[in-house]
């Protein structure tokens, strides 16, 4: 990302984006940030402010962001726009602490961001079927079991794909997240259900079939192959089909499933505590009176998880 300037004259004014990115690169590193978001912001501002990298922090505008913010709207999307300027605010922000030769005013101040909603589209119960159906039909076994997975889980699907065998305790019957969204210190624990754990099993069983050789699955649950033949983890949840030369949505994305598990562990009775567990969602602070002591155990989880497969399995029938 380029290296700190050597002029002991203003720093602030010498630093260029490339040089306050890869600041605030070394302070998530510090901070122990998940991987993902690290790569996600290096890669992200590569992307849509390249042209900007080789430029002192302090000459990119006002207008430049507001304008840049729109150009982003229209071409990506909102949700990309919103994200894009919300590192390029915390990038500043990173470099401002350090080098007080830079305004105090953050550039993004200018920035309208787009109001946005949280998509909540749980699979409607009389869809499931049809869901399973099509989910059946995939000729990909890795891949059709990945799907059953996410559903019966609830994770999200990066910490889905790239779930490791030697996380994945079958005797126990637990699965184990060590980076999952919010990094190192977010790592958590969960039972799972016997649904899921007989899926864990045929994995490791099927794996060995279709990836022999040495190297094998290479420890992957949802192992599959890059560009070079090397093996690697699902690189996309998402399942796609070309239909009249456009490409269509085959089934729901990841995060629809998700908000099925949440729906199903709700109808399930579910303990609203046990499921933010269960997803890693935040607990309440330590200063609630009552809620911040709780801290549910896998064996008390175990009953959640099967009432929550026992819900969905009936549903798909």
């Amino acid at each position: 990302m380029g290296t700190l300037p050597e002029t002991d004259d203003a720093p602030g004014t010498a630093l260029t984006f490339a040089d306050a990115v890869g600041l605030h690169l070394r302070a998530m590193r510090a901070k122990r940030c998940s991987a993902r978001s690290i790569e996600g912001l290096a890669e992200e501002t590569s992307r849509h402010l390249g042209d900007w990298l080789g430029r002192p922090l302090g000459s990119i505008s006002r207008n430049e962001c507001a304008l840049r913010h729109e150009d982003l709207t229209d071409h990506r999307g909102p949700y990309v726009a919103n994200r894009v300027m919300q590192q390029f605010r915390a990038v500043y922000n990173t470099a401002a602490r350090r080098f007080e030769e830079l305004s105090p005013v953050n550039p993004v101040v200018a920035v309208t961001f787009n109001r946005v909603r949280r998509r909540r589209e749980p699979i409607p119960w009389e869809e499931l079927p049809a869901w399973r159906r099509r989910v059946e039909a995939l000729r990909n076994p890795v891949r059709r079991d990945l799907q059953l997975f996410l559903l019966f889980t609830g994770l999200r699907s990066l910490d889905a794909r790239t779930v490791r065998f030697e996380h994945a305790d079958l005797d126990a019957a637990t699965l184990h997240r060590p980076r999952p969204k919010g990094g190192e210190d977010r790592a958590f624990t969960v039972p799972v259900s016997g649904f899921v754990r007989e899926l864990l099993a045929r994995r490791r069983a099927e794996n060995a079939l279709l990836f022999p050789g040495e190297e094998g699955d290479g420890g992957w649950v949802f192992p599959s192959r890059d560009r070079a033949g090397r093996v690697t983890h699902v690189v996309e949840a998402k399942e796609q089909r070309t239909i009249d030369g456009r490409k269509v949505r085959w089934l729901p994305s990841p995060h629809r499933l998700r908000d099925t598990f949440a729906s199903a562990a709700h109808e399930a009775r579910v303990h609203p505590l046990d499921l933010k567990v269960l997803m890693n969602h935040a607990l309440p602070a330590a200063d609630d009176v009552t809620q911040g002591y709780i801290r549910p155990s896998v064996e008390h989880l175990r009953g959640a998880v099967e009432a929550v497969a026992g819900f969905l399995g009936a549903r798909m029938e």
